[in-house]
């Protein structure tokens, strides 16, 4: 066995730390292309997306821009819309109509006339679905929960504006799993037109399974474009020379997820979030930097008190398998 001390063990620049800051795929991530190229295919007006906060959800929203068309087998545009939190105050029509417009890549925000706002973003949406060739644009509304009544109204009108401009829209809400709740809200107000639009189709976006932990640290070892090795070849040159790859901790990953679901009394599964699965990752190849250990050495205590150390035994409620029933909004 070869002791990691023997060699250099950092990486090419130390600011960018031991992973690279980009998304990794996830079995989760392909299931919502799958998901949401379905619904598009059934030319159905839109549908939500729920699970709970570092799930990383907001991530996979780049693999679906770049991987939806490969799905569907043909070219889509896709736009990605963050509704921000309107605590203090809610948005006025014109402010978020501004904000759509920005956020979809169109400058001219600036105008007295809400309409020629409007107008402006709309041309816009057009000239950039009809630039890849295609008369179908996905809108992710990403952070949806944050969404007030009157907003769902501006979403509905630019349905409607785009579909006379013959293009056929496809609205996807994201959010936390308090978007479960709202369709009670509107279903008290008898609002059938926004639950037939958004709400008839819904998607859970859940963490990582026991039995997909492999998949996931085989794509954090997924070498950058630009480079012929993993990144952390670098930091472990004699491991990775040797063979090692991040997939051979997979099961001390599975067992100290049960020794954590045991400890817990935790019948049902529990999931693994990415952010969760990231950080602990992190504390496990520091620690083994900082012992000047071997990696090969790392075991399922190891891991568990690296999940201890990323504070994910203080949310495991909220991530295992057993979702909540939608509160109504008589109840709420």
């Amino acid at each position: 066995m070869i002791s990691e001390s023997t060699v250099p063990n950092q990486p090419s620049d130390p600011s960018v730390g031991l992973l690279p800051n980009v998304t990794v795929w996830t079995p989760e991530i392909d299931r919502l292309c799958a998901t949401v190229a379905r619904w598009v295919r059934l030319d159905l007006p839109g549908g939500t997306v729920y699970g709970q906060q570092r799930n990383g959800k907001t991530r996979a929203i780049s693999f679906l821009e770049d991987g939806i068309d490969t799905v569907l087998g043909y070219s889509i545009a896709v736009l990605h819309w963050i509704v921000p939190e309107q605590i203090e105050s809610k948005q006025t029509e014109r402010e978020w109509q501004q904000e759509i417009t920005q956020q979809s890549g169109c400058p001219h925000i600036g105008s007295r006339d809400l309409a020629v706002i409007r107008r402006r973003c709309h041309t816009h949406m057009v000239d950039l679905t009809m630039s890849k060739g295609s008369k179908r644009l996905v809108i992710v509304v990403d952070e949806a929960q944050n969404l007030t009544r009157a907003q769902y109204g501006y979403l509905i009108h630019c349905y409607n504006a785009l579909e006379k401009l013959g293009i056929y829209p496809f609205f996807l809400l994201i959010g936390q799993p308090e978007l479960r709740n709202a369709p009670g809200s509107w279903r008290e107000a008898s609002a059938m037109q926004v639950l037939g639009r958004f709400f008839a189709r819904e998607h859970i976006y859940r963490g990582i399974s026991c039995a997909e932990i492999a998949a996931v640290l085989t794509a954090f070892d997924a070498s950058p474009e630009d480079e012929q090795e993993p990144p952390l070849a670098r930091s472990f040159p004699a491991a990775y020379a040797g063979g090692f790859e991040l997939a051979n901790l997979a099961p001390q990953f599975v067992e100290a997820m049960e020794m954590v679901m045991k400890a817990h009394n935790i019948s049902g599964g529990l999931r693994l979030p990415m952010q969760y699965l990231r950080s602990s990752l992190l504390e496990l190849l520091h620690g083994v930097l900082d012992r000047k250990s071997s990696i090969d050495q790392v075991n399922s205590a190891m891991v568990f008190n690296a999940l201890k150390e990323a504070e994910f035994f203080k949310v495991l409620a909220h991530y295992t398998d057993v979702l909540p029933e939608p509160v109504s909004a008589a109840t709420a």
